[in-house]
């Protein structure tokens, strides 16, 4: 399973794991059903969870030493899956008999109070191969860079590879992201064909055009649609449209203020809407789905400028609006963020927080949040938003205002800036562009097989095929074995000409020559030094360096990316004053 931001993809291990439990339990009961283990797995970037035993052990000592732990933490399982138990640092150690990171619950009537079917960290996945695992899509990146890697597909056993590909949020597939995990799909579908029998591929979006075209550039395959459209637009088989009057769903509010600052009119509006929810006369069920106030913003620039209004001058706004009214002011104090700029450790943190119902003293009152909240925060309580300035794109502005109104009436309030003609022409036509929102999505793009796309990691794929698939070119050392086994590379051409045939047939040309002179300069190297994949140590005996290494000569090298969240690399200015 697969997603694309780190906050759905923790959520849906959370998810998950309660029904991998139950699936083990079931296997632990009834012999019939084998003695290989039911387990779910977490393949997600270090950012989030530690790649070895070694850091998961040294994250685990500065969380007893009480020190923070802003990168590689390997507590993200903060309740037991099975008994609902809370769960801490003494419920994890790494074991030295049988080296594993263990994750075991101490509630004594628990039945995995030994240890829960479930590995975090890559050591693990890479050496249980749990049944299930999840992961996001820019994993793929560490394919040229590993051969332990392979393990995940099975490779030298006799199991066959991954049968089922689940892909979640497919419309967040594109641009350059898009693009290059279309390119490295090339070698993910490979290692996970047996034989003549592909993967199943299942792809779930909410919002998308010309789906046809993505999942063709992305997986090579056409699109089955399920349910298929019926003969009434209102029952498509899973869900019915309901009238209004039996259940509310979301009204969208527009404001413009050109005479003041859009400062201003955010100060005013989130006082406003903060105040009122503490006024109106309403049971404790009511008011808790206004209570939380989830700010969507397009930038963390402008965020950051909002937290500082919502510290400092919201508060005040709020004094006089009480005074007005004769009430008491709100304290609206507990807020948060969820951006990038939030560690990996504090977000299932924040989850849970999100969750407090009112009257819970903890409870949130605001929430800042970027497009980390637009898939898969699936809140129900959440029920009033403000979105500050339109979205870039309606796919983007749809995700995000459906993270309220799921369970009870939605109020969505946009905030539109009046120097921005962009802006202003949305609130000119607020009624029609809401009267038809799902008409005004976007086509995503899709070009796995562009030229720049080739330049940047072709390279990759045709290293991290050999690396796997091909005899001779297996271990870090096995870069040298261009100069012996370079005809056993027509195995991962045909792999890549098959896929450009069926993708960008017009590029196959322009493929085949990349691939050619990918070698070639490989060769060359190889003839020039030990060649290994990679030596951090002495770059210029590896093959693969860092893309965003700038210190190291890419002559005769490689820049290769070890996420493909960063496409490009960034460049610093500097002014020099003679």
């Amino acid at each position: 399973m697969r997603y694309t931001l780190r906050l759905l993809t923790i959520q849906q291990f959370e998810r998950a794991a309660t029904l991998i439990c139950a699936l083990e339990l079931m296997r632990r009961r009834d012999d019939a059903l084998g003695s290989e283990q039911i387990a779910i797995g977490l393949w997600v970037g270090g950012d989030a969870t530690p790649l070895t035993r070694r850091e998961a052990e040294l994250a685990l000592d500065r969380v007893r030493s009480g020190l923070p732990v802003e990168k590689g933490n390997p507590i993200q399982l903060h309740t037991c899956p099975w008994c609902g138990s809370p769960l801490d640092h003494k419920n994890y150690w790494v074991a030295k008999k049988d080296p594993r990171l263990v994750i075991a619950c101490k509630n004594e009537a628990c039945e995995f109070k030994d240890g829960l079917p479930a590995w975090i960290i890559d050591d693990d996945v890479y050496a249980r191969r749990p049944s299930l695992l999840i992961g996001t899509a820019d994993k793929f990146a560490s394919l040229p860079w590993r051969d332990n890697a392979g393990h995940i597909f099975n490779l030298g056993s006799d199991d066959p590879p991954p049968e089922l590909i689940i892909q979640d949020e497919l419309h967040l597939i594109s641009g350059p992201l898009g693009t290059l995990t279309g390119l490295y799909e090339t070698a993910v579908d490979a290692l996970c064909t047996d034989g003549a029998i592909r993967p199943k591929v299942v792809a779930s979006t909410a919002t998308i055009r010309r789906a046809h075209d993505q999942v063709r550039a992305l997986f090579a395959r056409d699109v089955r649609q399920f349910p298929a459209p019926g003969i009434d637009a209102r029952d498509n088989w899973f869900s019915i449209e309901t009238p209004r009057d039996e259940k509310g769903t979301r009204l969208y509010l527009g404001l413009m203020s050109p005479g003041t600052s859009q400062t201003t009119l955010l100060v005013r509006t989130y006082a406003a809407l903060l105040q009122n929810a503490s006024e109106f006369e309403a049971d404790d069920t009511t008011r808790d789905a206004y209570w939380t106030l989830l700010g969507y913003f397009n930038s963390l620039r402008v965020l950051g400028g909002a937290r500082m209004q919502v510290n400092d001058d919201v508060p005040d706004r709020i004094e006089l609006l009480a005074r007005r009214s004769e009430k008491q002011p709100r304290a609206a104090e507990r807020v948060i963020e969820l951006t990038s700029r939030e560690a990996s450790s504090a977000i299932p943190n924040h989850l849970r927080d999100m969750s407090r119902s009112y009257p819970d003293r903890y409870r949130l009152d605001v929430i800042l949040a970027t497009n980390m909240i637009s898939v898969g925060v699936d809140i129900d309580r959440l029920s009033l938003m403000a979105v500050m300035g339109q979205p870039q794109s309606a796919a983007e502005y749809i995700q995000a205002t459906s993270r309220v109104g799921r369970k009870w009436p939605g109020l969505v309030v946009v905030l539109l800036n009046a120097a921005r003609s962009r802006d202003r022409s949305h609130y000119e036509s607020f009624r029609g562009f809401h009267a038809g929102l799902y008409r005004q999505v976007e086509s995503s793009s899709v070009t796995p097989y562009s030229p720049r796309a080739v330049d940047r990691a072709l390279h990759a794929v045709l290293v991290g095929l050999a690396r796997l698939l091909v005899p001779g070119f297996e271990g870090n050392a096995g870069a040298a074995g261009i100069k012996s086994h370079r005809d056993r590379l027509d195995r991962v051409f045909e792999i890549i000409r098959a896929r450009v045939a069926a993708v960008a047939p017009e590029q196959a040309d322009a493929v085949d020559e990349a691939m050619k002179r990918i070698v070639d300069e490989w060769a060359t190297t190889a003839d020039e030094t030990e060649l290994h994949y990679a030596n951090r140590h002495q770059p210029t005996s590896a093959l693969l360096v860092d893309a965003t290494d700038h210190d190291t000569d890419p002559e005769g090298h490689f820049r290769t990316l070890w996420s493909l969240r960063d496409v490009d690399t960034e460049s610093n200015l500097f002014l020099v004053r003679d």
